[in-house]
């Protein structure tokens, strides 16, 4: 995808995505998905058909042992085949998901919008489900956070 045709892209999900101001967005990659703040890299110098979406799930509380335990088994368990990696952002205790997504001229606006925000959602559910398990659940192990409903991929 040529830069010309990503700046479309990012002009038309802006619109999608219900943004009064697409400045954001178009300028430095950043939107709200739900209610993560979302930033898109998109380096086409690299790859020029490689969207990189890290979205920013919470913080890793103090007891982040545990978390960490369980962010890396989610990693392997409800990794989307490798498409979607829990992280901790290196300058902080940031848990992101960052997702890949393999940019198409023939992708919509509403395909990569519908696909950001279902991993939006899914991976909020399961930082969710991590956390909750972590620190309600004495004696737990990290793992029995995917026995609730949904948390698998």
């Amino acid at each position: 995808m040529t830069s010309d045709q990503y700046q479309h892209l990012l002009h038309d999900l802006a619109h999608v995505a219900g943004m009064t101001d697409p400045s954001g967005l178009v300028e430095h990659g950043r939107v709200k998905v739900g209610e993560l703040d979302t930033v898109l890299e998109h380096e086409p110098a690299y790859d020029a058909d490689l969207l990189q979406v890290r979205m920013r799930l919470g913080t890793l509380p103090s007891e982040g042992q545990d978390l960490s335990r369980a962010i890396l088994e989610a990693n392997y368990v409800s990794g989307y085949g490798g498409e979607c990696v829990f992280s901790l952002y290196p300058a902080s205790d940031d848990v992101i998901i960052t997702m890949r997504v393999r940019l198409q001229e023939s992708m919509t606006a509403q395909e990569l919008w519908q696909g950001i925000s279902d991993v939006a959602r899914h991976g909020g559910q399961m930082w969710q489900g991590i956390v909750a398990v972590a620190q309600t659940a004495a004696g737990s192990t990290p793992s029995d956070a995917y026995a609730a409903p949904g948390l698998r991929a």
